[in-house]
């Protein structure tokens, strides 16, 4: 498997993670491997079996096209979500405390006011 799918891998199931509020360790516990493979799985250093990604999506509620959705060369319509933040801002939003997420949230509003307003 190419290192471009992996990482995708590992975004995404990185993302799904810190959606649920959940740390690597608790998400390792509840799919019977060590932190560190948590870890290593969401750097896409490590590609998992399909059991535990089974295990991670069951853990996670999300499916496993959501999982595999950044490696899947695919021309039909999908299902979930598109994400409009690229990777790296999204994790950033994701670990930002609630009151610091609830200022992002209402800079972004007052910008598109001021915006539209032009």
């Amino acid at each position: 498997m190419k290192k471009e799918a992996l990482k995708g891998i590992g975004e995404n199931i990185q993302k799904a993670r810190l959606k649920r509020k959940l740390t690597q360790e608790q998400l390792a516990e509840k799919c019977n491997v060590s932190s560190e493979y948590i870890s290593s799985l969401e750097r896409g250093l490590s590609s998992g079996s399909i059991s535990l990604i089974v295990d991670i999506c069951n853990a996670l509620d999300i499916t496993p096209d959501y999982v595999f959705s950044k490696c899947i060369n695919s021309n039909c319509d999908s299902n979930y979500n598109i994400d409009i933040l690229d990777t790296e801002t999204s994790v950033a939003y994701l670990k930002l405390k609630d009151d610091n997420k609830n200022f992002v949230n209402y800079t972004i509003k007052h910008l598109y006011s001021m915006q539209r307003k032009r």
